[in-house]
């Protein structure tokens, strides 16, 4: 069933400061780190940049220095060591509208399987945008058709055994959308198995996306996941 009307409209309010209307649209991560790590593996000329002459740590902004000091520890003792060679280029971020190569600054130390990559400070106090309180982590996906308003969202639910999905529950603003499946149980089912599949649902929007952001209910009020961004692909 929905969540009830309070819930949904304190989750919607949280967007109700997103800058819809700012060009170039501020950028919304749906993730805290990078994405397509494994693809960054066989990249062999994605992975060439790590070969680029290195910046000196004092020119590093301070905000990324902990960290990357930190990933540099040795991997068995967690002995400080130094810097590996650190570079400033473009690197895959997790957004609401799909991977982005964005500013970061990156280094890949030997003994490490994944690189350091961390998104440039400053171009993220200027161009990207999220409500106080609201946390980044991978969510489900939705496909947006070309019309802008026919959505398929796919999200974790009773397998199709058990329950039918028929419809959703569309709650719009002028910031964000939010979508709640309606969920039927089957007739003559007298219990359901302790997992979940991936489900979706069709819905068509009052008013083309656009620039709007869609969320999700999350664990609910006074958590990080409650309004959190969901991914919106375009449709092939």
């Amino acid at each position: 069933m929905p969540s009830d009307p309070e819930r949904v409209r304190q989750a919607l309010a949280t967007w109700d400061g997103f800058p819809v209307h700012r060009e170039p649209r501020p950028i919304v991560l749906t993730a805290m780190g990078v994405t397509a790590l494994d693809r960054l593996m066989v990249d062999t000329q994605w992975r060439s940049l790590f070969d680029a002459p290195g910046v000196p740590e004092s020119e590093l902004p301070p905000e990324i220095v902990p960290a990357a000091v930190d990933y540099c520890r040795d991997v068995q003792s967690g002995a400080q060591r130094p810097l590996a060679n650190i570079i400033r280029a473009n690197g895959p971020f997790a957004t609401d509208r799909g991977t982005r190569e964005l500013p970061a600054w990156m280094m890949h130390p030997d003994d490490r399987r994944w690189p350091f990559i961390a998104l440039d400070p400053d171009f993220e106090r200027r161009m990207t945008w999220r409500p106080p309180g609201v946390g980044a982590a991978h969510h489900e996906e939705a496909v947006l058709a070309h019309d802008g308003r026919a959505l398929t969202f796919r999200f974790i639910g009773t397998p199709a055994q058990y329950a039918d999905y028929p419809d959703a529950v569309v709650f719009e603003t002028d910031t964000a959308v939010l979508v709640e499946p309606v969920e039927v149980a089957r007739d003559g089912d007298g219990y359901r198995l302790a997992y979940a599949e991936e489900r979706e649902v069709v819905v068509r929007l009052a008013a083309p996306l656009g620039n709007r952001v869609l969320i999700g209910i999350g664990h609910g009020p006074g958590t990080t996941t409650f309004g959190l961004p969901i991914t919106v692909l375009t449709a092939a």
